[in-house]
C-alpha cells in the first residue's frame, strides 16, 4: 500500500577534514541518496554516489570499472565552498559544509580513505521484484546479500547469498543458493587486493570511513555498511538474520493444486481491508517517514492526481505531481516536465496496495496467474492493466500482506505489516520495499480518508 518516489536524502555521519581552504579535491567522497515512491503504491530506491575526485581538476564516479584510477568522468572546479561537476551533457553542484562534506538537496557525501580497513563485518543487500508474465513467470521476492569480514590483521572471509520466490504459469516457490570464501587481504591506495585460500585473486577498489556513528565503505562503487553489533573478533562471516531465515525456509516449488480463483481472493481481500469504505474513497492525504524526512502525499482517485513533497527542516525541497498522463517536478525553486518513465511510476499509487484493491478496479484488472506460495499459507495474484503487471500477495486471513509491480522496466516489491484500521480502512503502517538495488523501512504516521483538497494543496511551492 505506499510508495514514496521523488528525490529524497539521507545522509550518513562521518566526519573529515575542513577542506573550505582548499581550491582542489583530492579524495573518494560517497554517500546514498533515496528516492521515495508514492506512498500508496511503490517504495523506496536507493542509489549509491561514489566520486574520486584528482587535484588535477578531473573526477570518476564509475568506481566499478577496471580502469576506474584513470578514468574520466569530467571535471570539477572549486569556487566560494562550492563544487561544480560538469559532465559531457550535464553538470551538478554540491555545497562543502563546514565538516567537509560534500552537500545537495539530494544526498550528502563523506570523504573516505583507502589505505585502512578498520576490522568489522561489512553487508550489502539487493532485493527486487523481477519477471512478468512477459517472461513467463513473476517474482513475488528476490534477495541477494553480500557480506565481508575483516579481522584487522590481514585476514578476510566473505559470503554470498541469494533466494527468490516467484509466481509464474506454472510455477511456484522458490530457491536459494549460497557461496563462501575466506583468505588473505591487502589495501593500498584504495586497491583492495583479496587472495582465496584455493590461490586465485582478486582486485576491488575499497575507501571507507575510520569510524562514526555509522560505518560504511564503498566496494567497486556499491555502499557496504558495517554492522555495529557484531565487531570482527575472528574470522567467522556472520550471514544476515534475513538472508539466513530464507536461506533455512526456502519454498519449495509447488504446483497450482487446489488453488483458489484469483479475483475471488482479491475480493476477499477487498471486505478485509474496508469493503464499502474502500470503494468508496476518493482523496487520500498521507505522512510517513524516511531516513529523518517527512513525506506528504496527495491522492485524487476520480481526477487520477498523485503528489508526493519531501520535506526536511520544516521546509519543502522536492515535489512530483502527476494529473493524467502528464506531470511535474520542482525542487530548491526549478521547476520541470515530470519525464513519462517517472509519471508512469508515480501513478502506480492509484493501482498498487491497498488502494489496489478498490473494487471498480479489480473489475479492470485481468487475472493472469493465481499461485500458492508453499510453507507461507499466503497466495499471490498475477493481474494486468492497460500493459502493466501488478502481483498481490494475501494471506490465509484474506489481508494483504505484499505487492510488487513491473511498469516499462521498472520494479518493485513491498512486504507490508502493522495493520491499523483508519476510518473503516485498514492499512499498513510499515513497509519494507524493495526495489532497484536495495531494502528500506519506510514508517507511516497518519492517513486522512477523502480529505477536501483545494487548488492550493496541488500548487507549485513558493520558491525557497
Amino acid at each position: 500500500m505506499k510508495q514514496f518516489l521523488l528525490a529524497a536524502l539521507a545522509v550518513f555521519s562521518c566526519c573529515s577534514n575542513d577542506i573550505f581552504a582548499q581550491v582542489k579535491l583530492d579524495g573518494v567522497y560517497a554517500g546514498c541518496e533515496f528516492s521515495p515512491s508514492p506512498i500508496f503504491g511503490g517504495g523506496m530506491n536507493r542509489r549509491d554516489v561514489a566520486v574520486m575526485f584528482r587535484p588535477d581538476g578531473t573526477f570518476n564516479d564509475v568506481l566499478n570499472r577496471a580502469d576506474w584510477q584513470t578514468n574520466v568522468s569530467g571535471k570539477y572546479t572549486v569556487n566560494n565552498n562550492e563544487v561544480n561537476l560538469k559532465y559531457t551533457k550535464s553538470s551538478s553542484v554540491y555545497t562543502i559544509t563546514k565538516y567537509g562534506s560534500l552537500s545537495n538537496y539530494a544526498h550528502e557525501l563523506f570523504k573516505l580513505q583507502g589505505n585502512v580497513i578498520p576490522a568489522g563485518y561489512y553487508s550489502f543487500i539487493s532485493a527486487m521484484g523481477g519477471g512478468g508474465a512477459a517472461y513467463g513467470t513473476t517474482y513475488v521476492g528476490a534477495l541477494s546479500t553480500q557480506g565481508l569480514n575483516f579481522d584487522g590483521q590481514g585476514h578476510f572471509s566473505n559470503s554470498r547469498y541469494s533466494g527468490s520466490v516467484v509466481a509464474g504459469e506454472n510455477v511456484g516457490g522458490g530457491s536459494s543458493s549460497s557461496k563462501d570464501g575466506r583468505g588473505t587481504y591487502k589495501i593500498n591506495k584504495g586497491v583492495l587486493t583479496l587472495t582465496y585460500t584455493d590461490g586465485h585473486t582478486e582486485l576491488h577498489s575499497f575507501f571507507c570511513d575510520m569510524g562514526g556513528k555509522t560505518r560504511m565503505a564503498v566496494v567497486d562503487g556499491r555502499v557496504f555498511f558495517v554492522d555495529n553489533n557484531d565487531q570482527a573478533t575472528n574470522n567467522d562471516v556472520k550471514p544476515s538474520t534475513t538472508a539466513k531465515n530464507a536461506q533455512e525456509g526456502a519454498p519449495a516449488n509447488t504446483g497450482n493444486t487446489a488453488v483458489p480463483d484469483g479475483k475471488t481472493l482479491l475480493l476477499k481481500a477487498n471486505a478485509i481491508h474496508g469493503g464499502d469504505k474502500l470503494n468508496a474513497l476518493k482523496t487520500a492525504r498521507l505522512t510517513g517517514s524516511v531516513s529523518g524526512l517527512k513525506v506528504v502525499e496527495l491522492i485524487d482517485i476520480t481526477n487520477s492526481k498523485v503528489r508526493v513533497e519531501v520535506w526536511k527542516n520544516s521546509k519543502p525541497v522536492s515535489v512530483q505531481q502527476t494529473e493524467g498522463n502528464t506531470g511535474w517536478q520542482w525542487s530548491s525553486g526549478n521547476k520541470s516536465d515530470l519525464p513519462a518513465n517517472s509519471v508512469a511510476e508515480v501513478k502506480t499509487a492509484l493501482y498498487t496496495g491497498v488502494i489496489g484493491l478498490r473494487k471498480s478496479l479489480l473489475d479492470q484488472m485481468q487475472i493472469v496467474n493465481t499461485q500458492k506460495i508453499a510453507n507461507n499459507n499466503m497466495y499471490t495474484v498475477q493481474c494486468k492493466l492497460n500493459g502493466n503487471e501488478y502481483v498481490f500477495a494475501v494471506n490465509d486471513k484474506n489481508q494483504l500482506m505484499a505487492y510488487g509491480y513491473k511498469v516499462g522496466d521498472k520494479t518493485l516489491f513491498s512486504m507490508l505489516s502493522d495493520l491499523r484500521p483508519v476510518q473503516g480502512i485498514t492499512i499498513p503502517y510499515h513497509e519494507a520495499t524493495t526495489s532497484g538495488q536495495q531494502k528500506l523501512n519506510i514508517q507511516y504516521d497518519s492517513m486522512d480518508v477523502n480529505p477536501v483538497l483545494d487548488e492550493q494543496s496541488w500548487a507549485v511551492p513558493a520558491g525557497n
